[in-house]
C-alpha cells in the first residue's frame, strides 16, 4: 500500500512527482543508450554498484594475497619482493577509492532521491558522467598498476599514469557526492525540513560534506606528486614518495568519515524491524552529524606531505582529541536505538542482522582507533614501548572500519534490493552472507591488533624485529579471516546476480517500511512516483499505516 491510498494522506494534496522536485526526470531511451546515455538515477546507480561489485572481488583477492604473504616474514615466495609493495598499497587504495565510495555513492545515487520525494537525482547528467568517469579513471588505475606503476613503482610512465588515473577517480567521486548533496538540499517533498529527512539521507548529505572537503586535498597533493614524479619537484621524494603523500587519508580520523553510512543505514532498519518509530529522530540527526564533523582528516595532510608548519603538540594533540572524541556520538546513537528497540517488537531479519554486525564492528574499530591515539598505549617490545601508530595495530583498525562500512552497505543493498534490483535480495543467503563477514572482520583485524601490540610494521615489506614466530602463527589466523571474507563477497555477488535477474515481485513494501522509497512500484518507474505526498512527520509511511489500523479497528 502506498501512502497516498490512505484517505487521510489524500487529502493533503498531493503535488506531482515533477511539480514537487521541480526537475522532470529524463524519458528513458531504447537499447544500449538506455545505460550509456541515461540519466535516470536507478540505472546511474546499477553502474556504480556492478562496477564496485567487480572491483570488490579484485581487491579482496589481492588483500588475501598479501595476508598469506605475511604468514611468512622471511620471504616474499607468492608475490615477490617487487609485487608485495604495489600489492601492499592497492589493498588501501582499491579497498577506500574503487570499493567503498563507489558502492555508497551507488546506493545513495539510486535510494536518497526516492527517500527525499524526487523524480530524480540532480544533475541527471553530470551524475552520469560521473559514473563513467569513475569506470575510465577505475580501468586506468588498474592498468598503472599491471605495467608496475602504482606507488612505489619501478615503471616511470606507469606511475604518471597512475596519478593521472587516480585524479580522474577523485574527480568523478566529486562530482557524484555534489550531485547526491544537492537532490537532498533542493529536490525535497512538500513539508520535508531537515529535521524530518531520512537517516539515510541525511547520513549520505553530511557525508558528501565531509568527502567534499576531503578529495579535493587529495586531488591537490596528486598534481603535486605528478609534477614530482614528471620534474622532480613540488612535494619531493620522486616516484616512491607518492603513498607517503597521501596515506593520512588510510588512517583515523579520516577512515572515520567511510562509516557515516553505517549510521544512516542502521537509523533507517532498526525502527522498521522493530515496528516503531526512532526514538528522537533530531537528536539522530544531531549525532550523526556531530560523528562527520569528527572525520574530517584533511587537516592532517601537512604532517604526512611535508615537514608540518607550527608546533608539532598542536597537530598531535588536535589527533588525539577528535581521534578519541569520535566514538562519543556513536555511543549516543547505541542508546537511541538502544531505546527504539525497547520500545517496539523487534523481528530478526537480515537487514537488521548487516545493521548489527557493522555496528558492532565500527564501534570495535573506534575503540581501536581512540586505544592508538592514547600515549600510555604502547608496544611491548624488549620491554620498551614505542607509538602504536605505524604498526599493524593501524592496519586493525583501517579494517575494522573499512570492513564495517562494507557489511552496511552490502546490507543496504539486501534491504533495497526491491527498488535496487526490482527483487528480493534470498533472505537464507543474506543471513548467511552477513554472519560469514562478521566472523571474517573478527578473525582477519583482531589479529592485527595483538600482532600491533608485538611490534609489528603496518607496512607489508617490513618485519619486526622481534617475537617473529608469534606475529607469523597471527598472521596466518588474519590469512584464514581474510579466506572467510572473500567466501562472503563470491557468496553475495552471485546471490546478488540471481536477484537481479529473478523475475519474482518482491511487492512494492515488503519490510513495512517507514519512508517514500516504499510509496512506490519496485522497481520505480522513470519520474519515480505518479503523486508525492506532503511530508508531515519523518516517518510518514509509519503514519499512514497506523492511521489505516485505526480507522480498521
Amino acid at each position: 500500500m502506498t501512502v497516498t491510498e490512505d484517505a487521510s494522506a489524500a487529502a493533503n494534496a498531493p503535488a506531482p512527482a515533477t511539480a514537487t522536485s521541480g526537475h522532470q526526470a529524463p524519458a528513458p531511451a531504447p537499447g544500449l543508450a538506455a545505460i550509456l546515455g541515461s540519466g535516470d538515477h536507478k540505472v546511474i546507480g546499477r553502474l556504480w554498484l556492478v562496477a564496485a561489485m567487480v572491483h570488490l572481488l579484485l581487491v579482496g583477492v589481492v588483500n588475501a594475497l598479501v595476508a598469506a604473504e605475511r604468514a611468512d616474514t622471511d620471504s616474499f615466495e607468492i608475490l615477490g619482493r617487487d609485487w608485495i609493495v604495489q600489492a601492499d598499497t592497492f589493498r588501501f587504495i582499491g579497498v577506500v577509492f574503487l570499493v567503498i565510495l563507489p558502492l555508497t555513492i551507488s546506493i545513495a545515487t539510486a535510494i536518497v532521491p526516492l527517500q527525499v520525494g524526487a523524480s530524480t537525482v540532480a544533475f541527471p547528467r553530470a551524475a552520469s558522467a560521473s559514473a563513467w568517469t569513475y569506470l575510465m579513471g577505475g580501468g586506468l588505475l588498474l592498468g598503472a598498476y599491471v605495467i608496475e606503476g602504482g606507488p612505489g613503482g619501478t615503471d616511470e610512465d606507469g606511475v604518471r599514469l597512475f596519478v593521472a588515473a587516480f585524479v580522474l577517480v577523485l574527480l568523478a567521486l566529486t562530482v557524484a557526492w555534489i550531485c547526491i548533496m544537492t537532490t537532498v538540499m533542493t529536490l525535497r517533498a512538500p513539508g520535508m525540513g531537515l529535521a524530518r529527512i531520512p537517516l539515510f539521507a541525511w547520513s549520505a548529505l553530511v557525508a558528501g560534506g565531509v568527502w567534499i572537503l576531503t578529495l579535493p586535498v587529495l586531488a591537490g597533493l596528486s598534481v603535486l606528486s605528478y609534477l614530482d614524479v614528471r620534474y622532480e619537484e613540488a612535494l619531493g621524494g620522486g616516484p616512491s614518495a607518492f603513498y607517503d603523500h597521501v596515506s593520512w587519508a588510510f588512517g583515523t580520523p579520516t577512515v572515520y568519515a567511510l562509516a557515516i553510512p553505517v549510521l544512516g543505514f542502521v537509523g533507517s532498519v532498526l525502527p522498521v524491524f522493530a515496528r516503531t518509530r526512532h526514538h528522537l529522530h533530531r537528536i539522530a540527526l544531531g549525532l550523526i552529524g556531530a560523528f562527520a564533523a569528527f572525520t574530517i582528516g584533511s587537516w592532517t595532510a601537512p604532517g604526512f606531505s611535508a615537514e608540518a608548519e607550527g608546533p608539532a603538540w598542536l597537530y598531535e594533540g588536535l589527533w588525539v582529541v577528535v581521534s578519541i572524541a569520535a566514538i562519543v556520538p556513536v555511543l549516543g546513537l547505541v542508546g537511541l536505538w538502544a531505546l527504539t528497540a525497547r520500545k517496539g517488537r523487534v523481528k530478526l531479519a537480515s537487514p537488521l542482522i548487516f545493521g548489527v554486525a557493522a555496528l558492532l564492528m565500527l564501534l570495535a574499530g573506534l575503540t581501536a582507533g581512540a586505544l592508538q591515539a592514547i600515549e600510555p598505549i604502547e608496544t611491548l617490545v624488549d620491554g620498551e614501548g614505542s607509538s602504536l601508530f605505524g604498526t599493524s595495530w593501524s592496519t586493525g583498525t583501517f579494517a575494522y572500519v573499512a570492513l564495517a562500512t562494507i557489511i552496511a552497505l552490502l546490507g543496504a543493498i539486501v534491504y533495497w534490493s526491491p527498488k535496487l534490483l526490482g527483487a528480493a535480495f534470498p533472505e537464507a543467503g543474506a543471513r548467511l552472507v552477513a554472519l560469514l563477514a562478521l566472523l571474517g572482520t573478527v578473525v582477519a583485524s583482531l589479529p592485527e591488533l595483538v600482532a600491533g601490540l608485538l611490534g609489528e610494521p603496518a607496512a607489508a615489506t617490513e618485519v619486526a624485529a622481534d617475537n617473529q614466530s608469534t606475529i607469523e602463527t597471527l598472521n596466518v589466523v588474519v590469512a584464514a579471516g581474510d579466506g572467510l571474507l572473500a567466501l562472503a563477497a563470491v557468496l553475495f555477488v552471485m546471490l546478488l546476480v540471481k536477484t537481479a535477474t529473478s523475475d519474482d515481485d518482491p511487492g512494492d513494501d515488503p519490510w513495512g517500511g517507514h519512508t517514500l522509497e516504499w510509496a512506490t512500484a519496485s522497481p520505480p518507474p522513470v519520474g519515480n512516483f505518479t503523486e508525492v505526498p506532503s511530508v508531515t512527520s519523518e516517518a510518514p509511511l509509519y503514519d499512514a499505516h497506523h492511521r489505516t489500523e485505526e480507522a480498521s479497528a
